[in-house]
């Protein structure tokens, strides 16, 4: 004689429910991490790519006029506010007079970043790329992450533990 089983299963048990449970939220923790880094690449690329386009242009602009341009300012556009630095160490706007500069070569700006980021010092929060001219024209910019590549001719440093700082210093004239 042949026995039916007459107990049926009607659903998922509690440690199946928590395997799927677990399953999920590993596979979404990779996901989250890996979309940050990607993220984080394609701003810094963003960066390395305006800061280059800014050393051509004021390398041409110093030899056209035998000098650098002699205002300090942000480089690029699109930054809040018009600031690329900001906090208590100072705050750095795009400047107008180093614009009119350094379009004799430069016909129209990249935008080099659209938001500004921790740099994990006090409230000092950073974007893009600033020319400065005082004590060595330099651009200084920002990437995100530590031990981030810099531009060939390039100094970098890791700050407040989030952040590499690169520093193009141009050559004397």
């Amino acid at each position: 004689m042949l026995k039916i089983n007459t107990a049926t299963s009607r659903g998922f048990t509690i440690v199946e429910l928590l395997i799927v449970i677990v399953v999920i939220a590993i596979l979404a923790a990779i996901t989250i991490v890996a979309y940050n880094g990607i993220q984080n690449r394609a701003t810094n690329s963003q960066v390395t790519a305006g800061v280059r386009t800014y050393i051509t242009a004021i390398q041409q602009y110093a030899t056209l006029n035998s000098s650098y341009p002699s205002h300090l300012g942000c480089l690029g556009a699109g930054y809040p506010g018009n600031q690329c630095w900001a906090g208590t160490s100072g705050n750095i706007s795009v400047n107008a007079s180093l614009d009119t500069q350094i379009s004799q070569v430069l016909t129209s700006k990249p935008t080099l970043a659209t938001s500004r980021f921790s740099i994990g010092i006090g409230d000092n929060m950073r974007a893009g790329a600033m020319y400065q001219n005082s004590g060595g024209e330099r651009i200084i910019y920002y990437l995100k992450g530590t031990d981030q590549p810099c531009l060939p001719g390039s100094t970098s440093a890791n700050e407040g533990g989030l952040v590499t700082q690169c520093v193009y210093r141009f050559a004397n004239l």
